[in-house]
């Protein structure tokens, strides 16, 4: 997701739209959604009682917090497992290479260990993994920007939002697996390894851009974009470049997550929006 992560240091959103026929809009600040501002349909606008996502306004206010923990939660997991990579790659600096080749072996994915060794759990553990601080810092911006975009909606709760990326991080893996499978899978040990959050924030933000297609961010701070033409555009570009060997970039891994997100929505959230359970 480098090339997201390049575009959206500097991405902000612009102006909210109309939701159901009913013109809405309002200024969002470039690093907090304000709820009354949001571009999201709230819950009266979606033939839902208010009483389904809200007790009351405060109510809103407190579910959005509660997203917002938990964002904060899935982030502080990443630096969390990110200062723990950075020790023991200084312990293998320093003659001691055995914890950090455990932490690769075991918080990384890789075909052939999941083959042969059925490290299945490496799917959901590489997600919140990084060993690069520009990695880590990267995409731990656009999870704050995105993924408080996000926060905001009336649709989503915390267990949403954790199906989510979690869902989205593990089926990245799952694509990332099937290129690395159908690159290198008859030639004997596969080497390269997938790691980082960027699956799930290709799930995060196309969830986003199923739910505000409209909503507009200024790309580098000067060209305005809608949401879905930047989800679009990053897909069409992760599957143009999904089999070039010479990437290090996990394009079929972000494909993955950007599926789940707009499964997740079709299957889960698109019913809500009009009214259904």
């Amino acid at each position: 997701m480098s090339s997201l992560v390049r575009l959206l240091r500097t991405v902000r959103p612009t102006a909210t739209l109309k939701s159901h026929g009913s013109p809405q809009t309002g200024k969002m600040s470039s690093n907090y959604f304000n709820p009354s501002h949001s571009p999201f349909p709230r819950s009266n606008h979606l033939g839902l009682s208010k009483s389904r996502f809200y007790s009351s306004y405060g109510g809103g206010n407190s579910q959005e917090s509660m997203n917002l923990k938990m964002l904060y939660g899935l982030m502080g997991v990443n630096v969390a497992v990110y200062s723990y990579a950075m020790y023991a790659k200084a312990q293998a600096q320093s003659g001691f290479p055995q914890p950090f080749l455990t932490f690769m072996r075991r918080m990384t994915c890789n075909l052939t260990d999941v083959l042969d060794n059925h490290a299945y759990y490496t799917l959901l553990t590489s997600t919140f993994t990084h060993t690069d601080l520009f990695h880590l810092g990267g995409n731990m911006l656009t999870a704050y920007f995105l993924g408080s975009f996000l926060c905001s909606s009336a649709l989503i709760t915390p267990a949403r939002l954790l199906t989510i990326a979690l869902g989205s991080g593990v089926t990245g893996s799952i694509g990332f697996l099937y290129q690395r499978y159908l690159a290198s899978g008859s030639k004997g040990v596969d080497y390269k390894r997938g790691l980082g959050f960027s699956g799930a924030l290709m799930g995060i933000t196309s969830v986003a851009a199923c739910l505000a297609p409209k909503a507009k961010f200024l790309i580098y701070g000067i060209v305005p974009m809608p949401l879905w033409a930047l989800v679009l555009g990053y897909g069409f570009y992760d599957g143009y470049y999904v089999n070039n060997e010479k990437s290090r970039v996990a394009h079929a891994g972000h494909l993955g997550g950007l599926a789940f997100g707009i499964a997740y929505y079709l299957l889960r959230l698109r019913g809500l929006r009009v009214g259904r359970l």
